[in-house]
């Protein structure tokens, strides 16, 4: 009995102790949660200074510096140019399909034509303000593009 009485005290008061230990929790934790609150907080701090300034008007507009121009009319004009140098290749290529129809040859001529006066327009061009820049570039995109389009088609379509 005594035995019995000293195994059941034992167990108890390990089980107390389990209970007490797994309880405590560290104070090294409590440390680096305060520690990440605090970085969380600085950081909130920072967003919420840089949110402030990006929400303020800017201060003064540049418009559009000629040289940023430059770059930008520059880069167009050498896209436009690469874009205007494969419709040619497209045409030469169309004209040499042996037994190509009158219609399609005149087709053909026609988007041969708007091809070369894109290019002179972009010879003419003089660099003036933004809106007009804008306005020429999304018309040059346009139509450089639906040239393209149609004799890539007027190809397909006749290989058939």
């Amino acid at each position: 009995m005594v035995k019995d009485s000293i195994f059941f005290s034992s167990t108890i008061i390990s089980c107390f102790s389990a209970l007490i230990l797994f309880s405590c929790e560290s104070h090294e934790q409590k440390a680096d949660e305060v520690f990440e609150q605090v970085k969380v907080e600085r950081m909130m701090s920072k967003d919420t200074a840089i949110i402030n300034k990006a929400l303020q008007p800017p201060e003064k507009t540049d418009p559009l510096k000629k040289n940023e121009y430059m770059d930008e009319w520059t880069k167009f004009k050498m896209e436009t140019e690469r874009k205007i140098v494969a419709n040619e290749n497209l045409i030469k290529e169309i004209k040499t399909i042996p037994n190509a129809s009158a219609k399609l040859l005149k087709e053909v001529t026609s988007l041969e034509q708007e091809n070369n006066d894109l290019r002179k327009e972009m010879d003419v061009y003089k660099e003036e303000a933004k809106v007009l820049w804008e306005n020429f570039k999304t018309q040059i995109n346009h139509d450089v593009n639906k040239i393209g389009i149609d004799l890539k088609d007027i190809k397909v379509n006749n290989k058939k």
